[in-house]
């Protein structure tokens, strides 16, 4: 049971967990590497950037 847990944990900090940082007409959003904000859309989590002025992150 512990393998599994600490394999769980050990795969969503190698891959990322979005943290959100503020809402966006009515999605979270997420801060990018480079600064810019996002969205994430679709079952695949595909980033949809906005515009900067909307970015309250």
């Amino acid at each position: 049971m512990k393998s599994i847990l600490f394999a769980i944990i050990f795969s969503l900090m190698a891959f990322g967990v979005h943290k959100p940082c503020g809402k966006y007409n009515g999605r979270n959003i997420y801060k990018g590497k480079n600064g810019g904000c996002y969205y994430l859309k679709g079952k695949n989590h595909q980033k949809i950037y906005i515009d900067k002025k909307y970015c309250k992150c």
